[in-house]
């Protein structure tokens, strides 16, 4: 009997056998031989290997919560990096997971949608206990659609933070400015530190009246986070706690670089510049930031505009014949596709493929015709890519009556969790098991509910740095797939990633 070799697989401390899906998407099949495929799978899943046994050059295993059989050359044992964008509508969501499997989220839109997605991508149903593993989190800037969705995060007690990282900007209400001490032209009050964050956050005079919403979202974060670390992040620290040039991860490099906001020295402390518009000062102030995993580059940025942008593209020149530092393969879109960029920047980004978080719902018609113009213009190569979580969410599951099936499924939910609070004793055998229904009625609904209102918006990419893949889910699956995978590769000659054609 022939049994899949060591290498192909991994140990997890419980004893049980695990794996990851090989490039770009392979399938789970239903028998060891055929090619009725049960299961669909992207670079880099997580696979559980149900028996080591090789039939058919395939073994049984367990994704995505299908059961089936895998192809052995269709798995590795190496991680790779996901950096999913969220589907949060109007805003910006994204989540981030390092090959070390250390969980970063970027901004959590303005609503619920960072949190339903959480429960779905975490299975928290079930759990009476948080996660064994601790998020850290970064704020762009300042704007409800970025930083709101953080209060249900906050609230969740299930999840973890231990840091929170942010511009320094922080509202405030009952000062000279929003923002505190604004003077010859820059912003004087930033937030540098834990101590700093803690005084605005816990003065219930903070948290009450105009522009006290941010405060009021941050002290959420220490009902069940009473230790979390808030630091402020710019260009002056270079790199991320943790993410500087002597990380690796399977000998690879991976680099968190920080390229804004720009700090200046002024009266020997730091400040920021303003344009004497708050909107745009908050905006042009976002937190941006390059991960760089072997060869690969992605750029994520919050709402810069287009006097900021200029700005930083003009600070930052390419050293010698080398790589422009705004340079990248893939990045997020800034300010949902907002007509206030600075063409010049995006020409410095250069991107393969740029990715745009917007919503349905909101009066600015994001993303813009000459954003995506500019995006298609001046991306890399004949044929840039543009990816947005709107487009994506355009399908069948937003139907009035698939709308109708949800909130009916909302309803049940509710009515459940109503009817578990009336039980007061469980002693009862009988009475137990009704609570055993109830809890699990409460889980199959919410579990339904997350995941169709998360799951189609979102676009996907996954690199192990030298391969890559963006994916967004089908409107309707076809027979061979029921992913739009979009296939790159590094090519040394150009010193890019290349798209790989069919």
């Amino acid at each position: 009997m022939a049994t899949l070799e060591e290498g192909k697989y991994l140990n997890a401390a419980d004893g049980r056998h695990y794996c990851f899906a090989g490039f770009p998407g392979p399938k789970i099949y239903e028998f060891p031989e055929g090619n009725k495929w049960v299961e669909h799978l992207l670079f880099g899943d997580y696979i559980e290997i149900r028996e080591l046994e090789i039939i058919s050059n395939r073994v049984k295993v367990n994704a995505r919560g299908s059961e089936g059989w895998i192809n052995i050359t269709d798995i590795n044992t190496e991680r790779v990096l996901e950096v999913n964008f969220v589907d949060i509508g109007q805003g910006d969501g994204c989540h981030i997971v390092t090959p070390d499997d250390q969980q970063i989220i970027l901004d959590a839109g303005e609503f619920d949608q960072m949190n339903r997605y959480l429960w779905w991508r975490f299975y928290l149903y079930n759990r009476t206990e948080p996660l064994p593993f601790r998020f850290k989190v970064i704020i762009s800037h300042s704007d409800q659609d970025h930083y709101k969705g953080f209060g249900p995060v906050f609230d969740n007690d299930k999840i973890r933070i231990s840091h929170i990282y942010h511009n320094g900007i922080v509202e405030r209400p009952g000062e000279s400015s929003p923002f505190g001490t604004v003077k010859k032209g820059y912003i004087y009050s930033l937030v540098k530190d834990t101590a700093q964050m803690k005084e605005i956050i816990t003065d219930p005079g903070k948290r009450d009246g105009n522009y006290s919403t941010y405060p009021l979202t941050l002290f959420q974060a220490l009902k069940y986070n009473p230790d979390v670390s808030f630091s402020m992040i710019s260009a002056e620290d270079r790199y991320l706690e943790g993410f500087d040039p002597s990380n690796r991860i399977y000998g690879k490099k991976f680099i968190i670089e920080i390229l804004g906001p720009l700090v200046s020295r002024k009266d020997g402390v730091p400040a920021l510049k303003t344009m004497n518009d708050a909107g745009k000062d908050k905006n042009g102030h976002s937190v941006l930031m390059k991960i760089i995993y072997g060869n690969a580059r992605i750029l994520l940025g919050g709402d810069i505009n287009e006097e900021f942008g200029e700005l930083i593209n003009t600070h930052y020149r390419p050293v010698g014949n080398g790589q422009h530092p705004l340079q990248a393969d893939v990045a997020k879109a800034c300010h949902h596709g907002s007509n206030h960029f600075h063409t010049g920047f995006i020409q410095s980004v250069n991107a393969l493929a740029t990715v745009i978080s917007s919503g349905d719902e909101e009066n600015f018609s994001h993303p813009r015709p000459d954003a995506l113009g500019a995006f298609g213009k001046w991306g890399y190569g004949d044929k840039p890519m543009i990816f947005s979580t709107e487009i994506a969410r355009s399908n069948k599951e937003f139907t009035h009556q698939r709308m109708e099936e949800i909130f009916r499924l909302r309803d049940n939910v509710k009515a459940a969790e109503h009817e578990l609070l009336l039980i007061t004793d469980r002693s009862n055998p009988s009475v137990a098991r009704k609570v055993s229904r109830l809890e699990k009625k409460i889980a199959d609904g919410n579990k339904l509910i997350n995941s169709n209102l998360t799951k189609y918006g979102m676009i996907n990419l996954r690199t192990n740095g030298e391969l890559m893949i963006i994916a967004q889910k089908l409107e309707v699956p076809s027979s061979k797939s029921k992913w739009d995978i979009q296939k790159m590769k590094y090519d040394d000659h150009s010193g890019r990633f290349e798209r790989m054609e069919e």
